[in-house]
């Protein structure tokens, strides 16, 4: 249900919008939550240099659900739906960095074709764990990261900041990305074109690449595990999970699609030297690394399962009782996984994605 009315259009010039010689154009209407049984203030912005661009951009916006709809939180104006009701922030960030790591990073440099002195950007770029690791690696590049939750890109400022390098992080939305044609000399996503149909995930990421630049789609097939060798309290941690009471409103993934028909989509939008790869990432194997390295993947793992347990427990609004109770099991197993490491008991648990990557050039 939606009230609007002329008085609710809102013409307001910014500082920057003058730089670009655009107007930022404010919509602003009430808009009633069935889930929380009130109506809200709900606002969204569409950028137009005249009158009757903003008219057609409004018009168009509507009709493809274009525009960014954003509820008042406390006086501020953000989306934070995936970070909250799907997969928080810190669940995705230590599972980025135990898949993406020090070890393994020339594999994922290659996969992404990063070398010095490009424009680069990150369309969904989470907790900016991938952007962080580029701008370290190749300082001379300049790197961008967008996202449409906001917890996600305060999490990744954030980070960007203790680790003294400068990334660009912006919220937005993959279907309307505040750049300039011809900008970037790589686009690429990670785990994003399986979320939204795919003329809405290419458009924009086209019009910002430059002539012959890159463009590379990432996403994981198949997690492969082999935890048999380790089952240390394995069915006490799935007990206390059984009892979860999981939401079944969130649904994700809703347009994944194999990778031919991907390429077929690439074609039909012009795209040049569509290539195809699949590749084991091999992120947890102890066993067969260094001790430094094997205490590290251990580490990670161990960091992966708390920081989903903690997600899921707020999520399914769980008692105090039961959340503790779980977090010392997580605790308790990854006690036992480095007590096995240290006596030298090897038993060879691992843990793999097979990641299918597509890039093409403009």
């Amino acid at each position: 249900k939606i009230h609007c009315s002329d008085r609710n259009i809102i013409f307001k010039k910014t500082e920057k919008a003058n730089e670009l010689a655009k107007m930022v154009v404010i919509l602003r209407y009430l808009c009633y939550s069935t889930s929380a049984k009130e109506w809200r203030c709900t606002e969204v912005v569409v950028t137009g240099r005249t009158r009757n661009a903003f008219i057609r951009e409004l018009v168009r916006g509507f009709e493809s659900h274009r525009l960014r709809q954003y509820f008042f939180n406390g006086g501020k104006v953000e989306n934070t739906f995936w970070s909250k009701k799907v997969q928080s922030t810190e669940v995705l960030d230590t599972s980025r960095k135990e898949k993406f790591n020090e070890n393994n990073r020339k594999l994922w440099f290659n996969l992404l074709h990063i070398r010095s002195n490009l424009k680069i950007l990150e369309v969904g770029c989470g907790s900016g764990h991938f952007t962080n690791m580029i701008k370290r690696y190749f300082p001379s590049c300049q790197v961008y990261g967008v996202d449409l939750d906001a917890n996600h890109i305060k999490f990744a400022q954030n980070e960007c900041k203790k680790s003294n390098i400068d990334v660009n992080y912006q919220v937005a939305d993959v279907k309307n990305l505040p750049f300039e044609d011809d900008s970037f000399d790589i686009v690429f996503s990670h785990t994003l074109v399986e979320h939204l149909p795919f003329d809405d995930f290419i458009k924009d990421q086209k019009r910002v690449l430059k002539s012959s630049g890159k463009l590379i789609i990432m996403r994981v097939d198949m997690v492969k595990k082999n935890d048999k060798p380790f089952m240390y309290l394995e069915d006490e941690i799935n007990k206390v999970y059984s009892t979860f009471n999981f939401p079944q409103d969130v649904k994700v993934c809703g347009y994944l699609e194999d990778p031919d028909m991907t390429m077929q989509r690439l074609n039909q939008y012009n795209f040049k030297k569509i290539k195809f790869s699949y590749d084991r990432i091999i992120y947890y194997m102890p066993d067969v690394e260094n001790k430094k390295v094997a205490i590290s993947q251990i580490e990670k793992n161990y960091q992966t399962k708390l920081s989903y347990a903690l997600f899921e427990t707020e999520r399914c609004n769980v008692d105090a009782e039961t959340k503790e109770n779980l977090v010392n099991l997580l605790k308790s197993q990854y006690e036992e996984r480095l007590r096995l490491l240290n006596s030298n008991k090897k038993i060879f648990d691992f843990q793999s994605s097979l990641l299918i990557t597509i890039s093409a050039e403009k």
